[in-house]
């Protein structure tokens, strides 16, 4: 009998990523085979993962469930829309099945496939669903199988939800409040899965541990001490979280298996438009994390996001924010115009047109480019050890070096997953090019 064909696609950061191989891990259980490319058309189960966090994406999103409902294909959303808006899907889409975030532990049952449920779950782990914090949902993803789209690379979920409550963000509905995972079970994974890459993802990896009473340097120092050589990116934390443990995460942040590179959001550069997003920190705050940084660990790479055009910013408030940028000179910013997310209490405030949000975006992201360029400049002619990770977009084969610099190798007989010594020869907007030594 031949077996059915799936297709999972995904929208979205890391940690949806990994929440879609986690799916994809089921459905081969259930006995499906996996379709990739974005292959739908010869599908007969398509599983749309979603994300919530800018309006652009779910614009792309609904128009092609819609095109869905023209097919006779089964279809499973899954994702942050659907657990934030389920009755949204369910009206929109009756004839999909909606799943949320723990799509994973739902899908078998409901796509109506008998399984035993432990199959969920690697043999050596005797876990099961169960509660924490009266969530039924609960479990310990770390320790689960899934499929990987990168061999030489493990997506590690530390935790789920976050602490903070931003008046922008959808994102908090469909992941709830913070639920860290056990410094066991990601270490359990990071011996089990061999692989010469790791990453650390959540909504906010900066507030890690502190439902249990500890901190993502005690997390970071536990990784440092396995004795095998692999390099780990730690993911998104927030400023008002990071400022807590800086010092202690400052030190972990030294080991030689952690990139050096830190994805710190400011969002904005004023203070009364951070207040009024409930970000938790002040502009001075996030200065002082990226002073600290830097001059504990000076190649480091700083990464920021910023929203253009919040509610109630005015034109002041914006050349704080370039001010905040030309003082911090983050390498690399990204830069988003602010969206109206439905549900959020900053849909319900005064907005700013969306030709200002434009305008805006444009200016700052000019000003950024300018920023990282001259900041790559300044790593011409560096010598050292490169990972090389992924195909290169536009052939070659893309490395990373610790400071996580994307570095373009196209000599012959590479291969991935290997670490190998490299110049950087050129310096381009976004990448380098390099060659062996």
């Amino acid at each position: 009998m031949t077996s059915k064909l799936a297709v999972v696609l995904t929208w979205g950061c890391s940690h949806n990523q990994k929440d879609s191989q986690l799916i994809e891990q089921q459905l081969l259980i259930g006995g499906y085979s996996l379709l990739s490319n974005g292959n739908t058309k010869d599908a007969d189960l398509v599983v749309v993962n979603t994300c919530t966090v800018k309006t652009p994406t779910e614009d792309k999103i609904f128009y092609f469930l819609d095109r869905l409902k023209e097919t006779n294909q089964k279809v499973v959303v899954a994702g942050c829309i659907s657990q934030a808006e389920p009755e949204l899907i369910e009206k929109r889409y009756p004839d999909f099945i909606t799943l949320g975030v723990n799509a994973a532990a739902q899908i078998l049952s409901a796509l109506e496939i008998k399984s035993d449920d432990r199959l969920l779950l690697p043999v050596m782990n005797n876990i099961s669903l169960g509660k924490k914090n009266n969530k039924t949902d609960w479990f310990d993803k770390p320790l689960l199988d899934s499929t990987r789209w990168n061999p030489n690379l493990n997506i590690i979920q530390i935790n789920e939800g976050c602490l903070n409550s931003c008046t922008f963000c959808a994102t908090k509905k469909a992941r709830g409040h913070l639920r860290s995972y056990s410094r066991e079970s990601i270490i359990s994974s990071i011996r089990k899965e061999i692989t010469s890459e790791i990453w650390l993802t959540s909504q906010d990896t900066a507030c890690w541990g502190f439902d249990f009473n500890e901190d993502l340097s005690l997390l970071i120092n536990d990784i440092n001490s396995i004795n095998r050589k692999f390099w780990v990116r730690i993911g998104m934390g927030n400023p008002n979280n990071m400022i807590k443990v800086l010092d202690q995460v400052v030190e972990a942040y030294k080991s030689e298996k952690v990139y050096k590179f830190l994805h710190l959001p400011v969002q904005a550069g004023s203070n009364r438009i951070l207040d009024h997003m409930k970000r938790g920190y002040t502009v001075e705050e996030y200065e002082l994390i990226v002073e600290r940084f830097r001059k504990e660990i000076p190649e480091i790479t700083i990464s920021t996001d910023v929203i253009c055009g919040y509610p109630t910013e005015t034109e002041k408030e914006f050349e704080e924010t370039v001010r905040t940028i030309e003082k911090t000179k983050p390498s690399i910013t990204n830069i988003s115009r602010y969206w109206e997310r439905r549900g959020t209490p900053a849909v319900d405030y005064e907005q700013v047109s969306k030709q200002e949000r434009k305008r805006r975006s444009t200016l700052l992201s000019k000003l950024c480019k300018d920023i990282q360029m001259e900041d790559n400049q300044q790593w011409v002619g560096w010598e050292g050890e490169v990972y090389l990770s992924e195909e290169g977009s536009k052939g070659g084969i893309q490395g990373r070096n610790l400071a996580y610099k994307p570095i373009i190798l196209k000599e012959n007989d590479l291969k991935l997953g290997e670490f190998v010594n490299a110049r950087i020869v050129e310096a381009k907007s976004t990448y380098f090019i390099g060659e062996l030594i």
